[in-house]
């Protein structure tokens, strides 16, 4: 017998791709975990029969002779399988996306790469064979990848993910069903615990960044906690959320974390501790835990491993061209066009920022025939300049408050550099750091 299995708590990514693994390999029974992932429960329970699933137990005294193994190179995340499968020497072969976990499964080969989700690799592989599906089928893989890659939108994303989703779209999958199935937030339990999170989630800026923070006590597991970090994530706009949730009675901690920056990695982060997930969502289980001793902890831990925040320093252009106030508008005109810039810095003679001057600046000069007037008359004078150390989100709120498109940065009264739109987005673009 060959088979296929993913993780245990089967997530939509896991489900996904074993759905491509089924039409890839029809010689394969796929074999179900005996936990589902409350946000994949929905989907699971519409299109089961997409799956035909074999239960971990049915392996019992079975001849295994291939493994596929998706969406995971962790032993202890396979457990429940293999302690079925006796008296067999099976070839495993995984496909997985988590191309920084190391893998533990002794003999195992892994394919993969740095791809947003599993299902990917995977739809790339069935993209070469020319492998149709059923609209259903392609909305169950295309469910995984925007589960696993926030929509699209996560830092992990890559051009496959862009490609193979357009080929299940292609092949007839739902985005209505796909969003349907991506709103989590559906039961009383899921809603009660928002609200409760909403109350007592609190921002500290840690290394520079602003981190929002919640702990809350449980009487039980609640189903759908990931949903509804989203949610609270999308409401707060931190740069990363550490959601903790503790069951005083199991003595069992559970920590959900999200991030929107590369420097605030969560594999790397949690990955210390026995956790896992990607560099933009990532989990963490413990047990035997003291609740509000682990919190205080993991807090000392982020103060010291959290990698500080980009500053307007490190993004700067630093040879700045400046002019003087008293040249004349004409000469600032040639001069600014000679540099193919938009605006300048003004110093005195004392070589202090006095102002700021703009085309906006120029061209009312030039409609009042006023253009050998000196550079004073027409210059910004209230000149907004800060120094090195803004944060990213400080210069972000200065350019929409203000309305300005150049932060001059001034440090011991010296212009030392200016960050631009053009420096902002470049970073935006590049880093998200």
């Amino acid at each position: 017998m060959n088979i296929a299995f993913g993780h245990s708590n089967m997530d939509m990514d896991c489900l996904g791709s074993l759905l491509l693994v089924k039409k890839l390999f029809p010689d394969y029974r796929l074999v179900k975990s005996n936990l589902i992932h409350p946000a994949a429960r929905k989907l699971y329970t519409l299109y089961e029969d997409y799956f035909d699933f074999l239960h971990p137990e049915e392996l019992q005294g079975e001849g295994i002779d291939h493994i596929i193994i998706v969406d995971t190179c962790t032993a202890v995340r396979v457990k429940e399988y293999f302690n079925h499968i006796q008296h067999s020497d099976p070839r495993i072969r995984i496909f997985d996306h988590h191309n920084r976990e190391r893998c533990d499964i002794l003999g195992a080969s892994v394919e993969g790469g740095a791809y947003g989700a599993t299902v990917s690799y995977l739809g790339k592989l069935a993209m070469a064979r020319g492998i149709s599906l059923k609209p259903e089928e392609a909305t169950i893989a295309l469910a995984g990848i925007y589960a696993d890659t926030g929509r699209l939108t996560y830092e992990n994303v890559c051009r496959e993910d862009y490609e193979v989703a357009a080929y299940l779209l292609d092949m007839g999958a739902s985005l209505r069903l796909v969003k349907s199935f991506l709103d989590n937030i559906i039961e009383d339990d899921q809603i009660l615990v928002l609200n409760q999170v909403l109350l007592v989630a609190g921002t500290s800026i840690i290394q520079g960044h602003k981190i929002l923070l919640s702990y809350l006590d449980l009487e039980e597991q609640v189903r759908g906690l990931a949903a509804v970090v989203d949610k609270v994530m999308d409401v707060e706009n931190p740069d990363a959320y550490f959601a903790f949730f503790f069951i005083p009675r199991k003595k069992t901690m559970l920590l959900i974390a999200r991030s929107q920056k590369v420097r605030i990695d969560l594999h790397e982060l949690l990955y210390v501790y026995g956790g896992g997930g990607h560099q933009s969502a990532a989990s963490l289980t413990l047990k035997q835990q003291d609740g509000p001793e682990f919190y205080r902890q993991f807090l000392g831990y982020l103060e010291n491993s959290l990698k500080p925040a980009v500053r307007a320093r490190d993004i700067m252009s630093r040879n700045v061209h400046t002019i003087r106030d008293n040249l004349s508008l004409l000469d600032a005109a040639l001069f600014l066009e000679s540099k193919d810039l938009t605006g300048v810095p003004v110093v005195n003679d004392q070589g202090i920022v006095s102002g700021f001057l703009s085309l906006r600046d120029i061209m009312k000069g030039r409609k009042a025939s006023q253009m050998h007037s000196p550079v004073k008359a027409y210059m910004t004078k209230n000149v907004i300049v800060s120094d090195g150390q803004l944060t990213m989100r400080e210069v972000e709120r200065i350019f929409y408050k203000h309305h300005i498109a150049h932060l001059p940065i001034v440090e011991e009264g010296k212009l030392v550099g200016v960050v631009t739109h053009w420096d902002y987005l470049q970073y935006k673009k590049a880093f998200s750091q």
